[in-house]
């Protein structure tokens, strides 16, 4: 039967979660059966083990020799380099502002309705538009409809035909 080893991932898996209740059964199961992986996971404890206890060395060391140390950017200094990089970003802004500024002041005016022509003075506005004069070619033509709503031939020209009868 051929048994398959716990992965570098399953590995860490195990060593982070030691001592909590995340353990899968299957990974406890292998670690109890399996020499090979047992040694693999005692030798990534004992690394992380040297690590921290390293870490905790020097953190140690270094408050000891310097427990207040100074930045190195006099404090002074400071908020004249931070101003300058303010000024810097707002200017852009300010600029594009003003740029757009007169855009949003010069709104469409609304027109106030007494000054707004009626619907019959349009109508005649219109009317006087689309009646245009009609071309000297097409004249012959204009005699040929009757606008009188009379049956007299007084809009009619001598000697043409009625084409609309108005009853």
């Amino acid at each position: 039967m051929k048994t398959y080893h716990l992965s570098a991932w399953e590995q860490e898996e195990y060593v982070l979660n030691q001592g909590t209740e995340q353990q899968s059964p299957q990974v406890l199961r292998h670690l109890a059966e399996c020499a090979g992986c047992r040694s693999a996971v005692a030798r990534l404890e004992h690394g992380v083990a040297v690590f921290r206890s390293a870490a905790v060395e020097w953190s140690s060391e270094c408050l000891a020799t310097h427990p207040q140390q100074r930045l190195s950017v006099p404090m002074r200094r400071l908020p004249v380099v931070a101003m300058r990089w303010a000024m810097a970003a707002i200017i852009p802004l300010v600029l594009l502002v003003l740029a757009f500024l007169p855009f949003h002041l010069t709104s469409p005016r609304v027109a106030h309705p007494a000054l707004q022509p009626s619907d019959d003075a349009l109508l005649e506005e219109v009317d006087e538009q689309v009646s245009e004069a009609v071309p000297s070619s097409m004249e012959s033509l204009t005699h040929l409809v009757s606008t009188q709503s009379s049956a007299g031939s007084a809009a009619a020209a001598p000697g043409s035909k009625h084409i609309v009868q108005t009853n």
